[in-house]
């Protein structure tokens, strides 16, 4: 089964239970690669259940370095509730573990179907705050394009 073109390169697939502290890789062209980790493995956005919750970091290195702390705690994109599919997949495979930490970023989300802005725990907020990402339930598909429109590349798919 092909799965859609992407700007995110396929790596191994992870198919093992994941825990929260997981870190995992994204390698983009030109060996760029950044880091994200799942910091909650049951959280609730826009009517699902059991997200991920996952941080993306802006920290970009040119090498597939296995870690043991992340480097930096500012991020790429605002947090994003996700299903399992890019780690299966093989395109977001664990490399280590850290304990979570605060990010040092502000974000909010933006309620496509009621047309509102909320903060982490999903109450409602005057007007966007820093990174702006979506209320509701994301796979990888969607974490390509952030990025890619982050890095300037042309969107896939």
């Amino acid at each position: 089964m092909a799965f859609p073109e992407t700007n995110i390169e396929l790596q191994l697939p992870y198919r093992k239970h994941l825990k929260v502290g997981d870190i995992f890789r994204l390698r983009y062209p030109g060996e760029r690669y950044f880091l994200g980790q799942v910091s909650s493995l049951n959280a609730k956005a826009g009517g699902f259940d059991d997200c991920i919750l996952i941080n993306i970091f802006e920290f970009e290195h040119s090498t597939p370095m296995q870690i043991s702390s992340l480097p930096s705690l500012e991020l790429l994109i605002a947090p994003l509730y996700i299903n399992r599919l890019g780690f299966s997949r093989g395109y977001m495979p664990v490399i280590g573990n850290a304990p979570v930490k605060k990010t040092s970023s502000e974000y909010c989300y933006f309620d496509v179907l009621y047309k509102k802005y909320l903060d982490s725990e999903g109450n409602e907020i005057a007007g966007p705050k820093g990174l702006v990402g979506s209320w509701g339930l994301s796979n990888y598909l969607v974490i390509d394009d952030l990025i890619s429109e982050k890095l300037g590349l042309p969107i896939k798919g």
